[in-house]
C-alpha cells in the first residue's frame, strides 16, 4: 500500500513510498482509513523539531472503518466506524497510569510518531482506544477528534472553564481557532483572538466566522490594550496560549486578571521561554501546562459535534488525496489553511 513515511532523522526526509500492509495482534484492530488530518506535530516532524522514531508512517488524527478484528477483540467488529485515541505503548503501570493519565506515559509511542500511523490506506493499533463515530460526523470531520480532544482536555478539564468566563486566545491556528470553537460552546461570555498580520486572510478571518467577538491584530493594535477594554479593565478570567510565541506567552501574564488562569497547549519548539514569574506570583495566576488527551475528552467532544454545538466542519479549509501531502504541508507552512484533510 502507499503511505507518506519519514524515512530517517533530519529536515525533510519524507515520501510516498509502497509498504506493507498492517497485521494485527490478538488485541488489535486493522482500521481502514478514510480521512486524516495533518498536525503541527507533523509539520514539526517534517523539520525535525518534535521527537519522533524512524522510519515511521506518518498520521495520528483520522477515522475510519474497521476492517478485521484480533482474536481476543470484544465489542468491535468489521464495517464499525471509529476514531482512536493516540495513547500506544503506555505501559499501564507506572505512576500516571496507575493514576489515571496513560497518555502522559512516559513509554507512549503515539501513531505517526513512535509507531506506525494513518498517512496510508490501512493502520492496525489497539482496539481499547477506539470510539464510535456516530453516522451523523463525518469520516473528514472524525479526523478532527483528536486536536479537538486535545482542546478540550485542556479548556474544560484541565483548567475549568466556566460558562461566563471571558476569554483570550494567543494564535488562530488550528488549536486556536479548535479553543475559540469549545469556549463559544461552553457559554464563553466574550473570547479575544490574537494573530498578526500574516493570519489575516484566511486564520483570522475564519475566527470572525467561528463567533470570535474580538479580532486582535498585534501588527495594528496593543494586544493589552484591547483585552482590558473588552475586560472593563480586569483582564480576561482565562488565557488560552496556542501560538508558542515567547512575546505571547510573556503578555498572557498582563492579559489576565488577578487570580485568572492561563491554559497553555501551544509548543514553544524552544529549550527555555522568559516568564514574568514575581509578576503572576503577585497575581496569584494559576498556569498550566497542558499535553494530549483523555478517554472522557474524547466523549465529550463526540458529544459536541454530534449536537451542533461544535462546528468542526467549519474547521475544515481543504481536502485532498494522500499524494498531494506535500501541498497540504505548504498550505499550513503558509498560513493559507487551517485544517488540511487527506484521504487516502
Amino acid at each position: 500500500m502507499k503511505a507518506v513515511v519519514k524515512y530517517g532523522k533530519g529536515k525533510g526526509l519524507m515520501e510516498l513510498r509502497d509498504v506493507p500492509e498492517p497485521t494485527v495482534g490478538d488485541e488489535e484492530v486493522l482500521i481502514e482509513v478514510k480521512a486524516v488530518s495533518i498536525c503541527g506535530s507533523d509539520l514539526h516532524i517534517f523539520h525535525d523539531s518534535h521527537p519522533y522514531w524512524p522510519p515511521v508512517v506518518m498520521g495520528h488524527e483520522f477515522s475510519g472503518v474497521i476492517a478485521a478484528v484480533g482474536g481476543k477483540v470484544t465489542g468491535w467488529k468489521a464495517g464499525d466506524r471509529i476514531v482512536s485515541e493516540t495513547r500506544t505503548g503506555a505501559c499501564g503501570v507506572c505512576y500516571c497510569c496507575q493514576s489515571g493519565y496513560p497518555q502522559v506515559c512516559e513509554h507512549k509511542r503515539a501513531y505517526g510518531i513512535g509507531i506506525d500511523g494513518a498517512y496510508a490506506k490501512y493502520v492496525a493499533g489497539p482496539a481499547k482506544l477506539l470510539h464510535h463515530l456516530p453516522e451523523s460526523i463525518s469520516f473528514e470531520e472524525g479526523a478532527m477528534l483528536e486536536p479537538i480532544a486535545v482542546c478540550t482536555t485542556a479548556i474544560l478539564e484541565r483548567c475549568g472553564f466556566t460558562a461566563g468566563d471571558s476569554v483570550v486566545v494567543t494564535g488562530p491556528g488550528p488549536i486556536g481557532l479548535i479553543s475559540l470553537a469549545i469556549v463559544k460552546a461552553a457559554g464563553a461570555r466574550a473570547v479575544a483572538v490574537v494573530g498578526r498580520d500574516p493570519d489575516e486572510t484566511v486564520r483570522l478571518a475564519k475566527a470572525r466566522e467561528l463567533g470570535a467577538d474580538v479580532i486582535i491584530n498585534t501588527d495594528k493594535a496593543n494586544a493589552l490594550e484591547r483585552v482590558l477594554e473588552m475586560t472593563e479593565g480586569r483582564g480576561a478570567d482565562m488565557l488560552v496560549e496556542t501560538s508558542g510565541s515567547g512575546r505571547a506567552i510573556f503578555q498572557a501574564f498582563e492579559m489576565v486578571r488577578r487570580l485568572g488562569k492561563i491554559c497553555a497547549v501551544g509548543i514553544s519548539g524552544k529549550e527555555e521561554v522568559a516568564i514574568p514569574y514575581d509578576r503572576g506570583i503577585f497575581k496569584a495566576l494559576t498556569f498550566e501546562f497542558c499535553f494530549s488527551s483523555s478517554w472522557t475528552a474524547w466523549e465529550r467532544a463526540l458529544g459536541m459535534i454530534a449536537a451542533g454545538a461544535l462546528p468542526a466542519r467549519k474547521l475544515i479549509t481543504h481536502t485532498l488525496p494522500l499524494a498531494e501531502w506535500q501541498k497540504g504541508f505548504e498550505l499550513l507552512e503558509s498560513l493559507q489553511a487551517v485544517k488540511v484533510i487527506l484521504v487516502p
